[in-house]
This record gives C-alpha cells, structure tokens and sequence, in this order.
C-alpha cells in the first residue's frame, strides 16, 4: 500500500494510521478533542499527498497550464517540479 511523502513527519508525531483509498494515511494523532483544540488555538495541517497527479501534453499543455494553476509553469526547468493549486 503506497504512502504520502510525508508519513515519516506523520509517524514522528505519533499518528495512527489506515487505508484511505488505497493509501496508508494518518487518522489520528492523540485524539478528537486534543486535536480540535490544536486547530482551533494554532494550526492544522492535510496532507493532501495522495490525491493525485496529472500529465499534460500536447501542443497546448502549456497555455493550458498556465491558465489553470496558480503558479507560472514556464518558470519551472525542464525535470523540476513545483507545487501548486490547479484551479
């Protein structure tokens, strides 16, 4: 079952984890309440790892690109990569 880049993070602060289609994520760390008022009194943060990737190609992959995310992909080198939000 693959796993987010992110699960040794995950693991070192002590999640829990299961199957969530098909990968291995983390349920829960030390609990409902305690993580609740960790949201609510600092951060949360959703590895959202898992939920996938795409390829574009063609003659306008890259006018198409440009005009769904958020980051210009003509300033990312051939073989980088950059995240961003696709709108």
């Amino acid at each position: 079952m693959p796993a987010t880049p992110l699960r040794a993070a995950h693991e070192a602060v002590g999640a829990r984890f299961t199957d969530f289609g098909g990968w291995e994520m983390p349920l829960s760390y030390e609990g409902v309440v305690a993580e609740h008022m960790a949201v609510r009194e600092s951060v949360g943060v959703f590895d959202v790892t898992h939920l996938g990737r795409f390829r574009l190609t063609g003659e306008a992959a890259t006018a198409t690109m440009k005009r769904e995310l958020c980051n210009d992909i003509e300033k990312i080198e051939p073989g980088r990569a950059q995240y961003t939000m696709a709108l």
